[in-house]
């Protein structure tokens, strides 16, 4: 590691904190330099996000210090953006101005990252010395808890004001949102990007100078909506499964339990040879809900294909796994599928060949054809649809000359 160290400090009516927090970053910029992570030169730019105080005034009073300004306020994330553009560092950092967090910790992450060899390095609030709020600590360990689940594993602290990255990180992190959304999203990208690395430390964290511009529930739900959407982007396969087990599980009470009925469908027609008219209602639910749970769970597959081309350069199409074997299976499954919708509908279709008519049958159960007929067909076409995406998939792999050498 050597070069050129940037500190970016986004502020928003910080008039109360931003010149101790720019000395502060000055001398630590001293530490910096003196502490033998390979960084000759110390940058502080202070972009002043359309601040209606004393924020750009005090700042421009700090010898030293680079000051931007955003004419109108942009975001949290627009003014890192913009510190970013300007700033001349092979590795980049930003910190808060409200004085939550130490700018001495700067060395530390960087030896971090020298050690372990990350493009993201970040401190963790998530510890018991800290003094974040309780319900901000809850959110957090939510919102880690949601990436755990989604990526195996991850930081503690996905919202963490205090970081460094490396300045070619920054291509594979885009694009980041403008608010304040900005730091969880550089997170989970940075965790489900198989070409990224990131760790943390822990890292001394005080209450703030000044009020809060983070509001709890719009700002959370916020920060879940990025990761959502970035584990949908990374993840699809988990994404997707997910909804299709939740689809799948909901479909078997309908099947095998009464759930306040007479009987359910699978013990009534076992017991008695036959389906109700009062079920058909739930059976059209149930013929849904599996339609829906195949049709996620091919969306999910395809989707990381397509995502395992672009951001893992491997043809997934060669490697191992229950994946790769489901995916060339699709066309087989979906023309089976399609010949179980006829082979449902054979007693229907003959009577309405025959006769022109589809009568109801002694045991009133005519209309369970059609309906279990339709959710095949369904299924079958999705198959059948999503095959000749991943294959459209397989060409392109193939014309760019990407595909992987054969063992």
């Amino acid at each position: 590691m050597n070069g050129i160290f940037s500190i970016v400090i986004p502020a928003l009516n910080e008039e109360q904190a931003v010149e101790a927090i720019l000395k502060r970053c000055l001398q630590a910029a001293e530490g910096i330099r003196a502490a033998g992570v390979g960084i000759s030169e110390v940058e502080v730019l202070l972009v002043n996000d359309g601040s209606r105080d004393r924020t750009e005034e005090l700042a421009r009073k700090v010898e030293g210090v680079k000051v931007l300004t955003h004419e109108v306020n942009r975001g949290y994330g627009a003014a890192i953006k913009t510190g970013f553009a300007a700033a001349k560092g092979d590795w980049l950092g930003f910190i808060d101005a409200d004085g939550t967090c130490d700018p001495e910790m700067f060395k530390d992450l960087l030896r971090l990252a020298q050690d372990q060899g990350l493009d993201v390095a970040l401190g963790s609030r998530m510890h018991p010395g800290s003094r974040m709020p309780a319900v901000r600590r809850l959110g957090n360990w939510l919102f880690r808890t949601l990436l755990n689940l989604i990526a195996g594993g991850g930081v503690t602290d996905t919202a963490s004001g205090m970081r460094i990255l490396k300045r070619e990180a920054l291509e594979r992190l885009a694009p980041l949102p403008d608010g304040l959304n900005f730091t969880p999203a550089m997170s989970v990208r940075a965790v489900l990007d198989p070409r990224l690395r990131i760790g943390e430390t822990p890292m001394p964290y005080e209450e703030r100078v000044g009020r809060s511009k983070l509001s709890v529930v719009k700002d959370g739900f916020r920060f879940l909506g990025i990761i959502l959407q970035t584990a949908a982007t990374y993840r699809p396969s988990t994404f997707f499964g997910f909804g299709a087990l939740v689809f799948l599980s909901a479909s078997i009470p309908l099947l095998f339990l009464d759930l306040g009925g007479p009987s359910a469908p699978v013990p009534f027609y076992f017991g008695h040879g036959r389906i109700e008219d009062w079920m058909i209602f739930r059976l059209i639910l149930v013929s849904v809900l599996i339609a829906a749970a195949v049709f996620l769970m091919c969306l999910g597959l395809v989707a990381q294909t397509l995502v395992d081309l672009i951001h893992r350069g491997q043809d997934p199409f060669a490697a191992g796994g229950w994946r790769a074997a489901l995916l060339k299976r699709f066309p087989a499954m979906g023309l089976l599928s399609l010949l179980l919708a006829l082979w449902v509908d054979r007693r229907p279709l003959m009577s309405y060949f025959q006769t022109g008519q589809i009568p109801l049958g002694q045991g009133q159960e005519f209309w369970v054809f059609p309906v279990v007929g339709a959710m095949f067909t369904l299924i079958g076409l999705e198959l059948l649809g999503f095959s000749a995406v991943a294959g459209i998939a397989r060409l392109l792999w193939e014309r760019e000359g990407l595909k992987a050498p054969k063992a």
